[in-house]
């Protein structure tokens, strides 16, 4: 059964119809953040492949300009000749603790918009195997360590409130609407006895759960029979509630070497296996009010429904577990004293994921034939896909420069420019969603682009044992057109500032600190919508929403040489 599925909607259609209940029609193309949690969608894979400059606290306070500097575990994840400028062996461990908040406009508060987490930024070893006073190969380092280089732990909250307009008569619009349309289109119905299995893809099965939790019904017109909402009054307000939980990482194992030849040109190599796992659960929610009426849904003709519907929660659970292979090649030479040029080219990562999904609902409605007005409430199983869930794709290639000036023992300013190419991702294999690797490869090509990145910072050492830091980044968009990216939040734009500190507590020691303020601007997006290609306007839609991001960490590194 094929998957009816919008990828991209030009900004204009999007906000150009308002919803109709109880229709059917033939050629409708779904999305939205509430559906198609099933599969990853390409700004999906996208997201999954962008990285962030963590490391040692001494690169995060810096901004991560850290591409022509070196003598730092951080090099293994930007640019493993930095390796090369070690003297001396070194074990750093790097606790990193992270705090997210979240802001949707125009909307209230739900449940919670923060969330934290306690974790590992960094722990490595480089290792000295070779050393040369003479000319030539002057030293060779061995750098062994784990990095983070994604984080997902974010959560963002929010109500809103489509009101009815009793003048007008215009109805409101509820996703149940959206569920009658995906059932209708792809001739899902009940069986004679009103059951209804879900044999079907897992496309269909919120709309699967929304029918065995009374969203919805099938009625006949004297013609056809039809998707329908039948416990929703005409009259109903419908009030939106989104709750969406984001936790997990990619963790970077890495296997690297740095070498130095006449203190003038360093090289390196790395590859890197990266764990990745991610969960995301969504909860959504819509009440049926009924404001004008003492509480009671209405039909069109203004008399109570037998049973109305007062709210329905649908839950949504994705798991994405496995691993991905990278190999990055770097060098840096320091033509003159003082300064150094570095350059560095990573290539893709190939990505194997398992994906896990599950979902489920809760309902709560009254019987109105009864004179106390019995009270039900009803659940659903909780559905699990155990079918094929094996992603396979590449991340984009990434081609990373770095300049700095070092200041005797005072101060070291660094900058930073990374280009990533998103629109040369592809898909190698994918589970049978409806949609083939060929159409991915055409939507990388057509709607994403090439990203720039800058990273600046500085170190200035007022005495001796201490070096104070500061530092900035901004990430630009991977969208060619991001109004037009209406499916779900995805970010667009990545700011932030930077300050540390260090210490050295001996000869053989140091303690480094370092805050990162990072705000992330994201695409607006459609809780959910139906698209009517022929006509090039919304059918039935939710309205676009904008949520913003603002994360905070703070690393603490300690460092042993020996």
């Amino acid at each position: 059964m094929k998957r009816s599925v919008i990828i991209l909607l030009a900004a204009a259609a999007a906000l150009a119809a308002l919803p109709s209940q109880a229709q059917q029609a033939g050629s409708l193309q779904f999305g939205g953040a509430v559906l198609n949690r099933d599969i990853q969608m390409p700004a999906d894979l996208a997201q999954l492949s962008q990285t962030h400059a963590f490391g040692t606290a001494r690169a995060m306070g810096m901004g991560g300009a850290f591409v022509s500097l070196g003598a730092d575990l951080t090099s293994m994840t930007l640019n493993p000749a930095g390796l090369g400028m070690y003297r001396r062996n070194e074990i750093t461990l790097t606790p990193l603790v992270s705090l997210s908040s979240a802001s949707t406009g125009g909307t209230s508060e739900w449940l919670d918009n923060s969330r934290s987490r306690f974790s590992l930024a960094n722990l490595g070893v480089a290792l000295n195997l070779y050393e040369n006073p003479k000319r030539g190969l002057v030293s060779l380092t061995l750098g062994i360590g784990v990095n983070r280089v994604a984080d997902f732990n974010t959560r963002y909250s929010f109500s809103s409130e489509s009101r009815y307009d009793s003048g007008t008569g215009q109805l409101m619009p509820t996703i149940a609407d959206i569920f009658g349309q995906q059932l209708g289109q792809a001739g899902i119905w009940p069986a004679a006895n009103g059951s209804l299995g879900y044999n079907a893809d897992p496309a269909f099965w919120p709309a699967i759960l929304g029918y065995n939790g009374y969203m919805l019904n099938v009625e006949n017109n004297g013609r056809e029979d039809l998707w329908v909402p039948s416990y929703i009054g005409h009259n109903a307000s419908v009030g939106h509630s989104m709750d969406v939980v984001h936790s997990g990482s990619i963790n970077e194992f890495s296997l690297s070497v740095g070498g130095n030849i006449d203190n003038v040109v360093y090289f390196g190599a790395s590859l890197g296996v990266q764990s990745v796992r991610r969960t995301s659960r969504v909860t959504y929610q819509e009440e049926y009010l009924y404001p004008g009426s003492d509480g009671v849904a209405l039909d069109r003709d203004g008399r109570p429904l037998e049973a109305q519907l007062d709210y329905a929660s649908l839950q949504q659970r994705q798991t994405l577990s496995g691993a991905g292979v990278n190999f990055k090649l770097g060098v840096t030479v320091r033509p003159v004293a003082g300064l150094r040029l570095g350059a560095a080219f990573h290539t893709p990562t190939y990505y194997s994921l398992s994906q896990l999904y599950r979902g489920d609902i809760e309902t709560y409605g009254r019987n109105n034939t009864t004179h106390e007005g019995q009270e039900s409430f009803d659940s659903t199983p909780v559905q699990r896909d155990e079918g094929s869930s094996s992603w396979n794709f590449t991340s984009p290639a990434r081609l990373l420069l770095g300049a700095s000036y070092t200041f005797g023992r005072f101060a070291i300013v660094s900058v930073d420019y990374e280009r990533a190419w998103y629109n040369g991702m592809r898909v190698k294999n994918l589970p049978d969603v409806g949609m083939s690797r060929d159409f991915y490869k055409a939507d990388f090509k057509r709607n994403f682009c090439a990203t720039n990145t800058l990273r600046a910072g500085i170190e200035v050492r007022p005495v001796p044992f201490v070096a104070l830091r500061a530092g900035a980044g901004y990430t630009g968009s991977m969208f060619r057109d991001r109004e037009a990216q209406i499916n779900s939040p995805a970010v667009y734009e990545t700011r932030y500032f930077t300050a540390g500190a260090g210490v050295n507590l001996s000869r053989t020691t140091t303690l480094d600190v370092a805050y990162q303020w990072v705000d992330q601007k994201q695409t607006s997006y459609e809780l959910f919508f139906s698209y009517d290609p022929d006509a090039e306007a919304m059918f039935t839609h939710s309205g676009l929403y904008d949520t913003s991001i603002v994360r905070h960490y703070i690393a603490l590194s300690l460092a042993f040489r020996f």
